[in-house]
């Protein structure tokens, strides 16, 4: 529960707020009221709220003291919503100033209102929390199991009954017929400084165990995975795959979440790389070096990439990618395939994907799509009594009209000419 404490020297604005909400359906206690900070400060000591929200103008001290007060003691907690009147914002701008996260105007308070502004203050309380979390006690049963997916992606066990007896010492199964390990590189934390010693590192270590605390807790509410750091900007994923479903299929909507909520707590970005499946966990190794591998090709253009097969350079990976948008395109002729809708589907940007087919040294884009839907056309006539217009419909071309002119215009002959020639 994240505990809340309503200040205001209008009785009524107090009981309208507790009757406002279902406090605990929504996770939320009210632990305590008062009529001014002066009141409120010695109860706040006692109970300890995460969230305060607090009348700005009040007798004995006003909401503005009160903040002031409590960060002077912390500088984050509890965390301020501020009440206030149209004509107060000189004082909600250095209430703001001050770190308060909302203000609501009293007038228009509202059910709504209050919640989305408590909503706000939650994720501010938990990030703080992620972030003043404890690191892990070297004989905690957490921290062995960490050591031991550390030594499982080095590749360092080769005795398969220690390291069954291992796992079942620490409360870890793997039973699943694949697995995979997807590697994340966090973006937007503070740069290291020299030396690494200092505030600035404190700030860093902080930050960095925050992220891949939250990580933790958040992926495997999506789908079973364990999490491990692998160092300050790096963390690994191991996703047992039970099904040999399409992998980016199951996984990017999780990647894409787990990104989301993260950069909502800590204003940082992930790049994600995902290596091949394998068949036995004693393989991970080569899964995540797979990822690692592929690291160097992610960017803001490109921020998840899915590996298919080895690849030592990046030329390699490029390739790959290339194969797999054109076997995307294969399959689905019969379906939009502009560059944005495409792209859209890999979760490039179109720019970078239009790039990746110039490098390739082959078709552009435009010129892969089209030189492919007529390849497909020859092949349904030659092999189907389709006719004309039935054959444009099914690879795509938004008129037969428009399919006949650039079939001729790439084959020399028109479509009737053609179809005369391979039937006859």
């Amino acid at each position: 529960m994240i505990r809340v404490f309503l200040i205001d020297d209008e009785p009524l604005v107090l009981i309208g707020m507790q009757g406002m909400l279902d406090w605990a359906a929504l996770g939320y206690e009210v632990v305590g009221t008062a009529r001014n900070g002066g009141e409120a400060l010695p109860l706040i000591e006692q109970t300890r709220p995460d969230i305060v929200v607090t009348d700005i103008r009040m007798p004995v001290m006003d909401g503005l003291a009160l903040l002031e007060h409590c960060r002077e003691q912390d500088a984050a907690l509890p965390v301020f919503i501020m009440l206030t009147s149209y004509e107060e914002f000189d004082y909600v701008k250095r209430s703001l100033s001050l770190g308060a996260v909302e203000y609501l105007i009293k007038m228009e308070l509202s059910a709504e209102s209050l919640r989305a502004a408590l909503d706000r203050a939650r994720q501010a309380v938990e990030k703080e929390s992620a972030l003043r979390a404890p690191a892990q006690q070297s004989g905690s049963l957490t921290a062995y199991r960490e050591r031991l997916f550390l030594q499982l992606y080095g590749g360092l066990f080769t005795d398969r009954a220690m390291f069954d007896r291992l796992c079942g010492e620490v409360g870890l199964g793997f039973d699943a017929p694949q697995y995979a390990a997807a590697l994340a590189e966090i973006q937007g934390l503070p740069p290291a400084p020299d030396g690494g010693e200092g505030p600035e590192a404190d700030r860093l270590v902080s930050m960095s165990a925050g992220v891949i605390g939250m990580a933790a807790k958040t992926m495997p509410r999506y789908l079973p995975c364990w999490v491990t750091g692998m160092d300050l900007r790096h963390f690994s994923a191991l996703i047992p795959l039970q099904n040999g479903g399409e992998l980016r299929a199951a996984l990017m909507p999780v990647l894409e979440k787990t990104e989301q909520i993260l950069h909502n707590y800590f204003n940082i970005t992930l790049h994600w790389a995902v290596g091949r499946p394998v068949d036995d966990i004693l393989k991970i190794r080569a899964s995540q070096q797979d990822a690692f591998d592929a690291l160097p090709l992610l960017g803001a253009e490109q921020p998840v990439l899915f590996c298919t097969e080895r690849a030592g350079t990046q030329l390699d990976h490029r390739a790959q990618l290339v194969a797999q948008v054109q076997q995307y395109i294969r399959e689905n002729l019969d379906k939009r395939l502009s560059l944005n809708e495409v792209a859209a589907v890999f979760n490039f940007s179109p720019n970078y994907l239009s790039q990746l087919f110039a490098q390739s040294g082959e078709h552009g884009y435009v010129e892969f799509v089209t030189a492919t839907r007529i390849d497909a056309a020859k092949q349904l006539m030659a092999s189907t009594d389709l006719k004309v217009y039935e054959i444009s419909e099914r690879i795509g071309f938004e008129s037969a009209f428009y399919f006949s002119r650039v079939f001729k215009k790439l084959e020399g002959v028109s479509p009737r000419e053609y179809m005369q020639k391979v039937r006859n």
